[in-house]
């Protein structure tokens, strides 16, 4: 099959006079090798001291070389119009977890921004006039309709992917300023002693903004670089994260961590970037606001002694759960977090990163939708289902009383831990996966 390019003419001016524009060449199709790039792709140059602080917040100095699934990998969707099109294939490690945080706005931009989800808003509205046999055919046919819309085709895709990215970064900025980051053919300095050459960082062109329109031209314009399998997509949209922030800033969000890398040696991204990009700070801890602790309460002292939280409730949640729960609770999870204003959590159990969403925006303004509703899970973990996971919560009912219901022994009840982590939301909650075998 022929490869297929898309052309991005950059054009330039050089003492007044019209300069030749240049072309940037991306390849559309996944799998495939970059295109030829132009070595004139504008933007600015980056320095050897911003490379080198780089490596040096994301991996923890400039002579360490990024693992080849950050520099040689791009954010990839699975097959469009398929089960899961609506997802990153987020294989494992740091940039699983990395990238179901992106997820996270893709979703958002999917359900809730786009013109599929404004259509999908208007049936809402048309639905609460509807009698009961009429809600009963729209029910059926929202399914479907529902089923559709978490298929996206390539063009989808590819908006919902820019708009999340740019949203993202605005949001990182502190909604005044984002920095696209994009490499070019050829290294753009020369590297010091100190200073590990991986095929990227050394090739980078910076582009500035300062208005949110400009952050998504910008971001669409080179959305094609991002998508390519082979490219370097995901170091360069973390790198484009850090940039957007601004060295002096995120080390102030950091707080006490802020001469630790945000990928950590042992391949996990730490709270410092989930919240970062959830929150737009990057503080390394999930408590609401500042906490005081108490002199006799050492979980407190070690968790948020005077140190900064989460400072307004968030548009996307954030779920929690870490074997059993003491160590849970250790880590604080506050209402702001955990009751966003989206109904969309980002979930991280037993150190497996997921999202728990559902379309129904209005879900988390009525306390009696929180009775018994529907949330869709995704981790991009491989079952032998073929279907989209969706779980059924019931807030209503005695959760040890069912399990136990016909059990001889309370013992031998299995651990669900993505129950679990809905549990901390909604206390008692029972939840049935309908039929597929749970997994995180």
């Amino acid at each position: 099959m022929p490869r297929r390019f898309s052309i991005v003419d950059i054009a330039g001016k050089v003492g007044g006079k019209d300069k030749k524009p240049d072309r940037v060449l991306y390849a559309r199709k996944g799998g495939e090798e970059a295109g030829g790039v132009s070595t004139n792709l504008g933007g600015e140059k980056i320095s050897v001291e911003d490379a080198c602080n780089l490596k040096t917040m994301c991996w923890g100095g400039p002579n360490i070389v990024p693992r080849p699934e950050w520099i040689k990998t791009g954010v990839n969707f699975n097959e469009p119009e398929q089960l899961y099109a609506f997802g990153l294939k987020a294989m494992k490690g740091a940039t699983k977890a990395f990238q179901l945080v992106v997820q996270a706005y893709i979703l958002k931009h999917l359900l809730f921004e786009g013109k599929s989800a404004k259509k999908a808003a208007k049936e809402r509205e048309k639905k609460k006039m509807m009698n009961s046999k009429e809600k009963n055919e729209a029910f059926s046919s929202g399914q479907n309709k529902m089923s559709t819309l978490l298929r996206p085709n390539e063009m989808i895709q590819r908006d919902i992917l820019s708009g999340a990215i740019a949203e993202l970064l605005w949001r990182c900025g502190d909604k005044e300023r984002a920095v696209i980051a994009v490499p070019e053919a050829n290294p753009v300095f020369e590297p010091p002693v100190r200073f590990s050459i991986d095929g990227l960082t050394e090739k980078l062109h910076l582009f500035r903004c300062t208005k949110e329109a400009e952050v998504l031209s910008c971001m669409k314009k080179h959305i094609y670089f991002f998508m390519q399998e082979k490219a370097g997509g995901l170091a360069c949209l973390l790198y484009s994260i850090v940039l957007s922030k601004g060295w002096t800033d995120l080390k102030s969000d950091m707080q006490d961590q802020g001469d630790l890398p945000l990928i950590d040696t042992e391949d996990k991204i730490t709270l410092c970037l989930s919240n970062l990009m959830l929150t737009g700070s990057a503080t390394p801890y999930l408590h609401n606001g500042i906490m005081s602790a108490d002199d006799d309460d050492a979980t407190n002292f070690e968790f948020g002694d005077g140190k900064v939280g989460i400072t307004s409730r968030n548009e996307i949640g954030f779920l929690f759960w870490e074997r059993d729960e003491e160590t849970t609770q250790e880590m604080n999870l506050g209402s702001r977090l955990k009751t966003p204003v989206l109904p969309i959590w980002v979930t991280c159990i037993n150190e497996n990163w997921g999202v728990l969403f559902n379309p129904n925006r209005d879900l988390m303004k009525s306390y009696s939708a929180e009775n018994r509703f529907q949330l869709f899970y995704f981790s991009n973990t491989e079952t032998k289902a073929k279907k989209d996971t969706v779980l059924t919560i019931d807030t209503r009912g005695n959760k040890i009383g069912n399990q136990m219901n016909d059990m001889d022994d309370f013992d031998e009840v299995v651990e669900d831990p993505v129950e679990k982590a809905i549990q901390s939301k909604w206390e008692g909650a029972m939840v049935d996966w309908q039929g597929i075998p749970m997994y995180v």
